[in-house]
């Protein structure tokens, strides 16, 4: 009777796609979020007034650019198919964030204004409801990530309330 040898099992290995998707996820994703949060202090600062207008507006444009490359290199990006609207979902939050920038810009422009009254509170409505629109964003894009990259083949990929409340 022969001997039968068992082979090894070796421990799951994601695979080669997977891998560099995560990876390309990690990078991106996590410069992101560290413009995002520059940005939210930026303009929480500004609805503090602890910031000058003519400054921050030269810093907003410069990280409306750099995340609008940073969006048009995740939309390159191929995620596998059970992700795909997951990292959709991902996209249309880097979308509020720069249209949070865009509100920002729109209340610093407003403080330029020649016959502006001094008493005026309509660039600070702006800096509001930029601040919200990029935290919530950026709040709800680490949610994403957490579970883009922690996500195994086989498994549902979803990021709802119900979910949430199964992690904690």
């Amino acid at each position: 009777m022969p001997i039968l040898r068992r082979r090894r099992r070796r421990g799951y290995r994601a695979p080669r796609d997977l891998r560099g998707y995560r990876e390309d996820l990690t990078a991106r994703t996590g410069q992101i979020d560290t413009q995002l949060g520059a940005l939210v202090d930026l303009i929480d600062a500004l609805r503090r007034r602890d910031a000058d207008a003519g400054e921050a507006l030269t810093q907003l444009h410069a990280a409306e650019d750099s995340l609008d490359a940073a969006a048009d290199v995740l939309r390159e990006i191929v995620a596998p198919e059970e992700l795909h609207r997951l990292h959709t979902e991902y996209e249309g939050n880097l979308a509020r964030a720069l249209r949070g920038i865009l509100t920002a810009e729109r209340g610093c422009a407003i403080t330029r204004l020649p016959h502006r009254p001094p008493d005026d509170e309509e660039p600070f409505t702006y800096w509001k409801r930029a601040h919200q629109n990029i935290l919530h964003a950026q709040l709800r894009m680490r949610e994403l990530v957490a579970v883009l990259l922690a996500w195994e083949p086989g498994r549902p990929a979803e990021v709802t309330v119900a979910t949430r409340l199964r992690r904690t």
